[in-house]
């Protein structure tokens, strides 16, 4: 899982254009901005994303600050992705980080494995090669349908 941040800002209402020329030309000074989606700005650097927060607060622009995992291109889409998440302009896929639990499938027997992925479908938010992503509230209903199964987890907090 790669953690990064995003600082999302409110549209500037009722400012002068130069305004919002200078919101970003400080933001590629303060910041090294990996992604956008819309008015959030997705930056790898947990230090630099929190000046830039500094900087948006100080400006009365900031709205939000999320702590995101970025997926890989690999990343299969549930329908309840956009719930959890998001695809930003470069197509990128990014999970709120603190609103899901990312798990892999250690031990079982290949029946057993398969049965339970029938079970834990419904409640996945996306999968990203071998990691299948829930939301934090299932843990236990996903541990409990391990256990029927005989199978091993690995919670990525573990």
């Amino acid at each position: 899982m790669n953690t990064v941040y995003g600082v999302e800002m409110k549209p500037p209402i009722g400012k002068l254009p130069g305004f919002t020329a200078q919101l970003v030309r400080k933001t590629a000074e303060l910041a090294t901005v990996i992604d956008r989606d819309k008015q959030l700005v997705i930056i790898s650097n947990k230090q630099e994303a929190m000046t830039l927060k500094n900087y948006y607060i100080s400006k009365d622009v900031y709205e939000e600050f999320y702590p995101l995992l970025a997926l890989s291109k690999l990343t299969v889409q549930k329908a309840i992705f956009t719930d959890y998440g998001f695809v930003s302009q470069n197509n990128d896929y990014y999970l709120y980080k603190n609103m899901v639990e990312g798990f892999t499938i250690n031990h079982g027997e290949d029946e057993e494995i398969k049965m339970a992925l029938i079970q834990f479908e419904e409640h996945v938010i996306a999968q990203d090669q071998e990691v299948l992503y829930i939301d934090q509230s299932y843990i236990e209903l996903i541990e409990g349908i391990a256990r029927a199964y005989g199978l091993q987890l690995t919670f990525m907090t573990e």
